[in-house]
């Protein structure tokens, strides 16, 4: 459990210090911008841990959704696309 905590804490330090050196290169922001940016820098942070599982099994129900509703082949049936009937 501990390794899992490590982890979240390692991982949410690591997206903490990516946003942070893209929010120190614009230097175009007001002072009220400044202050909504850190404000979101932070919730980012502290709920990086939470999101990041629940947006990875939503990811993954999608994925698997999309496998199982693909329309089946027929092998038996062959058809040559205009494009390439040109040929």
């Amino acid at each position: 459990m501990t390794v899992l905590a490590g982890f979240y804490v390692s991982g949410a330090l690591y997206f903490f210090s990516i946003w942070f050196q893209a929010f120190q290169k614009d230097t175009n922001l007001s002072a009220e911008q400044i202050r909504l940016s850190w404000i979101v820098l932070t919730i980012a942070t502290v709920f990086w841990p939470i999101v990041a599982p629940i947006a990875n099994l939503e990811k993954s129900s999608r994925t698997k959704d999309t496998l199982v509703n693909q329309p089946e082949v027929d092998a038996n049936k062959t058809e040559i696309s205009p494009e390439l009937s040109r040929t």
